[in-house]
């Protein structure tokens, strides 16, 4: 029993989750929670009371205290109002035990007895007790709590009134529903395990989803928390959406149907601007996605203050910029509902399960941190049956059809970072980084360099000679948040340059002690065909033997000796010397490389045209072929198994003396409203890409070779043709 209740549910606020869904799948409308101090642990209690159809004496002895019964499976939607219910494995119920020492239920049908229950979970702790040899108090007898005039209709009619707007229209008389008494409690609730119980309460049910998404099954379902006079208090009322949920910056709105094909419109609040995407959407594997249709509403922020400034103006309940951000991240995270009901933990803001911050942090400029994201994304149990819940209610079991979801999310999310990159990219601006959004309290844990980029000792004399004076303090917080912005813009550059670095360091490293090693190797091996030469007059097999293993071992350190030559113009060693070499042979060592990656996903390469002398270094042709090749490899990988997958690179030498190596897919080409942003370091149409790729080819041939990197169109492939044209040193 331990195990299916106080040890299967993670924490407290998933129990009473647990408890509310029960009420969900009773048919309950309302649900009010009240919590009685002192709500410390060992005291107090939380009341859990509905209006649901409640249970009959048969109902608690055949379904309620059985462990796992099919009874939800013989009848997966509710009897009223036909909700498709939320549990299915019988354990739920159990999930009190998280929350109190003893549970106490009272619960009844309308026009039926009233059954009582009470469990003391301390009786199931017997080590050597079949649940059939535990005591357990229950009754059943005339109304008391649900009846007419009750205790259950004085207080419903009591959080209701506000709404009536006339008696008549009270027309429930309190003679149905359930309690769940919880005593005991488990633990100390205080203001932050409360303000977490209410954000996760507050989305069991999505706010109402826009027009064009026809989502069905939006019950009429309420949820009320009732606390005792004192500290807490302030946080009795109505669970509900937060007023800055309904104010992003950004939204895509839309729906992706069973194959992958999305049609989904994405929104700028603030200037009006709109576009449509329609497209497949497909999972890494290029596949039709598994996980089945679904409907999708992402609503996004801009975390700089200039962008925050504007939403002071809105009644979020927020003073200044920071408390606007602490919205935002507070109601951050997307949250996946089936059948209109939530599904636990997605949406909880420290649940970043489309890896929102990973991708953020290969590329800070275009991604979206988990912060400033809050999304809907809307399911069914019968359209999605692969889509399955853990035992413990907590995440999704992993499956491909898990996986699926994520990739064509994440792919969706892409779409709006790209696009939402052109409207913040200033017109007709050199290549390079934008502005980028960066978290509060960048200068908090400042170290080094920056450590000195803070207004605090201003603060301390403002705050000491000016206490009242708020529009002072105002301001300065104002400024250091600007400061605070500024530097991380500057501390993510540095950081993708540094990590850029540190791989060349790391392929020195590798470099030299891989060929320390190589040497070693070469030295056993000349010594075992040695031995092996002593030993043909004595032994003819065991000779054979030794030489096929030479052979062999041979063979295998030749091959790592040209592995390492091939990255080795990816390593931190200083540019070689330029010298003449054939163009091809260059071309054909970067491309080996990639020999594993290109037979993985079915792709034909072939290198052509006339083969040109050139000055060059190699390591600089190998790092141009690497990344156009890398480029074309990816966008090969993401096309539905059967279509074409090839690569053309061919070189020439133009009527002006110049030297062309153009690199073209068969792919799916470059979207035209993002072809002019390509070259801009850090864009990435890729879903994890960091946006350097390009920039750094195109570095390569214009600042050593007097040339320029190019998207052409059309190309002798159907999909993307990029041209490296070599200007300098082509003799």
């Amino acid at each position: 029993m331990s195990t299916l209740g106080e040890e299967l549910i993670s924490n407290e606020r998933v129990a009473l989750t647990e408890l509310v869904k029960n009420a969900y799948d009773a048919d309950a409308s309302l649900v009010v929670i009240r919590f009685t101090g002192p709500l410390e642990e060992g005291y107090g209690s939380i009341e859990v009371w509905d209006d649901g159809h409640g249970m009959s004496p048969e109902t608690v002895r055949d379904a309620w205290m059985e462990i796992a019964t099919p009874f939800r499976h013989r009848a997966p939607r509710s009897e009223r109002f036909g909700r498709r219910v939320l549990g299915a494995k019988g354990i739920g119920r159990f999930s009190a035990a998280r929350l109190g020492a003893v549970t106490a239920i009272t619960s009844r049908r309308a026009g039926g007895p009233e059954v009582n229950i009470r469990l003391d979970w301390s009786d199931f702790a017997a080590e050597n007790a079949y649940l059939d040899q535990v005591p357990v108090q229950w009754n059943v007898g005339a109304p008391e709590v649900f009846a007419d005039n009750g205790p259950a209709r004085r207080l419903f009619d009591e959080v209701t009134a506000a709404f009536r707007t006339s008696e008549s229209q009270a027309a429930w008389m309190g003679s149905h529903g359930t309690l769940v008494r919880l005593e005991g409690l488990r633990q100390d609730w205080e203001t932050e395990s409360v303000e977490s119980l209410k954000r996760s309460l507050s989305r069991l049910l999505p706010p109402a989803p826009p027009a064009e998404l026809d989502v069905h099954d939006q019950p009429e379902f309420a949820i009320y928390l009732s606390f005792p006079t004192g500290p807490l208090d302030h946080h009795t009322g109505f669970v509900g959406a937060s007023e800055a949920l309904a104010h992003p910056h950004y939204r895509l709105i839309g729906t992706i149907d069973g194959n992958g094909l999305a049609d989904l419109t994405m929104t700028n609040l603030t200037s009006g601007q709109s576009e449509t995407l329609n497209q497949y959407l497909f999972p890494p594997h290029g596949k039709a996605p598994k996980c089945g249709p679904l409907k999708l509403d992402l609503r996004t922020w801009d975390l700089d203050s200039a962008s925050l400034k504007e939403m002071l103006n809105i009644d979020l309940g927020a003073r200044n910029i920071t408390e606007v951000r602490k919205l935002i991240k507070d109601n951050s995270g997307v949250t996946l509902y089936r059948d209109g009901f939530r599904v636990q933990p997605f949406g909880e803001a420290d649940f970043d399960w489309l890896r929102f911050d990973l991708r953020r942090v290969n590329n800070p400029t275009m991604r979206f941190s988990n912060n400033q994201v809050a999304g809907f994304v809307y399911i069914s149990a019968d359209g999605n049956p692969g889509l399955r819940d853990r035992s413990h209610r907590e995440g999704l079991i992993d499956s491909p059809e898990y996986e699926d979801l994520k990739g064509v999310l994440t792919q969706a999310v892409s779409r709006l970072e790209t696009w939402r990159y052109g409207l913040r990219r200033p017109k007709g601006r050199e290549p390079g980084p934008i502005t980028v959004d960066g978290p509060s309290g960048a200068g908090s844990d400042r170290h080094g360099l920056f450590q000195n980029f803070t207004l605090s000792s201003v603060r301390d004399v403002v705050n000491s000679k000016y206490p009242d004076d708020t529009e002072l303090s105002r301001a300065l917080e104002e400024a250091q948040e600007t400061i605070d912005e500024s530097v991380e813009k500057v501390q993510e550059i540095l950081s993708q340059f540094s990590r850029l670095a540190t791989l060349g360091a790391l392929v020195d490293v590798v470099l030299h002690d891989g060929r320390t090693a190589l040497t070693r190797i070469a030295y056993v091996l000349r010594r075992l065909n040695k031995l092996a030469g002593r030993k043909r007059d004595e032994d003819e097999q065991l000779a054979s033997a030794l030489t096929k293993m030479h052979v062999d071992l041979t063979a295998q350190e030749q091959a790592l000796d040209r592995l390492f030559a091939r990255v080795e113009p990816l390593s931190g060693r200083r540019r070689g010397r330029p010298r003449a070499l054939s163009l091809q042979a260059a071309i054909d060592e970067a491309v080996a490389v990639h020999e594993g990656t290109l037979e993985k996903h079915g792709i034909t390469i072939t290198v052509s045209g006339e083969d040109v002398t050139v000055t060059a270094d190699p390591g600089d042709i190998s790092q141009v072929v690497h990344n156009l090749v890398g480029n074309s490899i990816y966008w090969l990988s993401t096309l539905p198994e059967g279509m074409e997958r090839t690569i053309l690179i061919e070189t020439r030498r133009t009527p002006e003396d110049e030297v062309d190596i153009d690199v073209s897919d068969s792919g799916p080409g470059v979207r035209e409203e993002i072809q002019e942003m390509i070259f801009d370091t850090y864009f990435s149409d890729k879903e994890d890409g960091i946006g350097l790729g390009l920039s750094i080819a195109g570095s390569v041939v214009k600042d050593f070779y007097d040339g320029d990197l190019s998207l052409v169109t059309p190309g002798p492939l159907a999909g993307a043709t990029f041209r490296a044209r070599l200007r300098r040193r082509v003799g």
